[in-house]
């Protein structure tokens, strides 16, 4: 697969035998106030749920942080999570390079570390070989690796380290970037259910015509709903992406609670799945 390239320079953070030693120093009182940033029920479920964007309660704090014995500061790290993975004690954590310094990049390649503490998931394996039969498989599937993560020297123990789906996820698993990407979070195609989807770029345009497309063809029951729909869908694809995602016991998925995935349609071309969040 293309993820196999040495010419790609990000390959090396990635590495399946590489775990990454993170190493986080920001002021202790913005430490606790990270940590302590929750999302309630009534942010998920509340509200205009048919167009949230739900990463907005999360704030950026100015950090040091090091990988592998590189160091970079004025580094932007935020809490993440939804519900399941939302912890104080150990928080799934996004680092990003160029937060607040233009251009920042680790190593001059890599722009984030998305860190997980899939504190579900006991093994702390079920992410990466999820992942990792998808992509074997020849799905667009994120890389996957392990980060053993400090924080102002507090050993937070081993967490995953999973590749963020954006532009450069798309320009190595795609012939271009340029189409549309949507997360899916408890998104379907069904009439008024388009705004559940989340539109990752192109957000100028305001442009639904591809997810009602799918929508209006998956409502025609007749042999041109079909029809229609495989102009749009890549259908074996999907096909595939629905075995793998059974076959992994990804329960929280599309197959199997329209849940945790993403779609990517290149420019002219049909909607592809792309797996995410492996429970």
């Amino acid at each position: 697969g293309p993820e196999d390239e040495p010419s790609d320079p990000t390959s090396s953070y990635y590495a399946a035998d590489h775990v990454l030693d993170v190493d986080i120093e920001l002021a202790p009182e913005d430490w606790e106030t990270l940590r302590s940033q929750t999302r309630t029920l009534f942010d998920i479920l509340g509200g205009d749920c048919l167009g949230s964007a739900p990463d907005d309660i999360f704030s950026f704090f100015p950090a040091t942080v090091s990988v592998d014995g590189v160091t970079l500061t004025e580094v932007g790290v935020r809490k993440k999570g939804f519900l399941g993975s939302l912890s104080y004690e150990k928080p799934s954590l996004k680092i990003r390079f160029d937060k607040f310094v233009d251009d920042q990049l680790l190593g001059g390649v890599l722009k984030r570390v998305t860190l997980n503490n899939v504190q579900q998931d006991s093994s702390r394996l079920n992410t990466c070989l999820s992942y990792k039969v998808f992509a074997d498989a020849g799905m667009p599937s994120p890389r996957c690796n392990f980060a053993r993560v400090s924080v102002n020297g507090q050993d937070m123990g081993l967490y995953v380290h999973v590749e963020s789906i954006k532009r450069a996820f798309l320009e190595r698993n795609f012939e271009n970037a340029d189409g549309n990407l949507y997360e899916g979070t408890i998104s379907d195609f069904r009439t008024g259910w388009q705004g559940t989807f989340q539109k990752k770029n192109n957000e100028e345009e305001s442009d639904w015509s591809d997810i009602e497309a799918v929508t209006s063809a998956l409502e025609d029951p007749s042999p041109a709903g079909l029809e229609a729909l495989a102009e749009i869908v890549d259908i074996d694809r999907f096909l595939t992406f629905w075995a793998l995602e059974v076959m992994v016991g990804h329960w929280d998925g599309y197959a199997g609670n329209r849940n945790n995935y993403y779609i990517y349609r290149q420019t002219d071309g049909r909607f592809i799945f792309i797996p995410w969040g492996p429970d």
